[in-house]
């Protein structure tokens, strides 16, 4: 590849108190000055992550998924994800820093990074370009997966910043790639991004000083200022890194238990036994034929998405709480269900209010369903032992609701 720029260290406004702008603003500011790729790099956390996948479909910005992280005592560096295995990591990391630390805080150790670590890149951003001391460690554990970022601003010191980040690159054996370490969309953006960086630092902007960025340079800069900025190859090394790093949150599938199903029976034959079974629990006097074929059309359709087991397990979950005399109702969409009525995980009857089915599940949403399930909150811990016992810690887990006074 030659010409062309891929931004691979960026901050949204899911790094709170430093990130200025929403990750639409960021693509489609990207899309306007034509850079290839954008990484989202939000301090120890994917939580804007999808966010800046939709707006990467809509803008044909291609998004790189990454982190920035500050290990405690220690470097900050950039993680960009390559593949799965490079995001399964990243999430394994800042799952530990965040469970180490209290609420809006990590806690990032070096003993951290003695697990496996292939399938990411990492960009080192030194405090001191003049100690190699934090490089040394960072080269050990990365090895040639390990590059020095090198950030220009427009500074005084430029130059001379320049010479002694190549410097610091050589006497490492570390190529080098330009980075903008942007906090804004737009230069127009630097009014409000001062005064987050004020209330972070519990002051007022008056009173911030040299806590504020000496200007408005942290935005996605057109490309002709970028290559006054930088030799051409740190721009093309991010085309290079951008190249390597191919995952796609579309790759995420997630991978169906297969303990629900008893050792004499398929996924689908098991969902149509027990479908079977709850029609005579549901009626047993007579089974009305609308009713066979709303439930012959569901089954189908799930067969053909091939979502059976989804099912199946929470049938199962829903029968544990219910065998433990734990109260629990499915609702939302899934009340539109006979498959759920009939397993017992709903209560209302759709055929007898009409309820559409494909409101619930419909091949042409292409997305999974959603079954939401409340159980009684004194004893919902016991349903999540259950969970953790039976299906495994290590494929179980619990959402995190990121709250936020503005991030459209």
């Amino acid at each position: 590849m030659s010409g062309g720029y891929a931004e691979l260290h960026c901050l949204s406004n899911f790094t709170f108190q430093r990130g200025a702008s929403s990750a639409r603003e960021l693509f489609e500011r990207a899309h306007l000055q034509g850079y290839q790729a954008l990484a989202i790099t939000d301090e120890c956390t994917l939580a804007g992550i999808v966010r800046a996948w939709q707006a990467a479909k809509a803008t044909g910005v291609r998004l790189l998924v990454g982190s920035e992280l500050r290990v405690h005592d220690g470097p900050k560096l950039v993680l960009l994800v390559e593949d799965l295995r490079g995001y399964q990591h990243l999430c394994k990391l800042i799952t530990r820093a965040r469970r180490r630390a209290g609420k809006g805080e990590y806690q990032l150790l070096r003993e951290d990074f003695a697990g496996p670590l292939d399938g990411l890149v990492a960009l080192w951003v030194p405090d001191d370009p003049l100690d190699a001391t934090p490089g040394q460690w960072l080269r050990e554990v990365f090895g040639a997966q390990l590059w020095l970022a090198v950030h220009l601003h427009r500074g005084a010191d430029d130059r001379q910043r320049l010479q002694q980040m190549q410097a610091l690159a050589a006497s490492l054996s570390l190529r080098t790639v330009a980075c903008g370490d942007v906090h804004m969309h737009a230069r127009g953006r630097r009014a409000l991004q001062d005064c987050m960086s004020a209330i972070r630092h519990h002051t007022t902007v008056a009173g911030a000083g040299q806590r504020l960025f000496a200007n408005g340079e942290r935005h996605l800069r057109p490309l002709a200022q970028l290559a006054e900025l930088y030799p051409q190859h740190l721009l093309q090394a991010s085309l290079e890194i951008a190249a390597r790093c191919t995952f796609d949150l579309g790759q995420l599938r997630y991978q169906y238990p297969h303990e629900v199903v008893p050792p004499a029976h398929t996924a689908t034959s098991w969902l149509r036994e027990l479908c079977e079974r709850g029609l005579r629990w549901r009626w047993p006097a007579h089974v009305e034929a609308a009713t066979r074929q709303a439930l012959e059309h569901e089954l189908a359709l799930i067969a053909e998405l091939r979502y059976e087991s989804y099912f199946l397990t929470v049938h199962d979950i829903v029968q544990f709480a219910r065998g433990q005399g734990i109260l629990c109702q499915g609702r939302g969409s899934a009340a539109n269900s006979v498959v759920c009525f009939v397993l017992g995980i709903t209560e209302l009857d759709p055929t007898r209010t009409h309820l559409l089915f494909e409101r619930f599940l419909s091949r042409e949403r292409d997305e999974p369903p959603d079954i939401d399930v409340d159980f009684e909150h004194e004893r919902r811990e016991e349903v999540l032992q259950y969970v953790f016992n039976r299906y495994g810690r290590h494929r179980a887990a619990l959402t995190a609701v990121a709250s936020t006074y503005h991030a459209a």
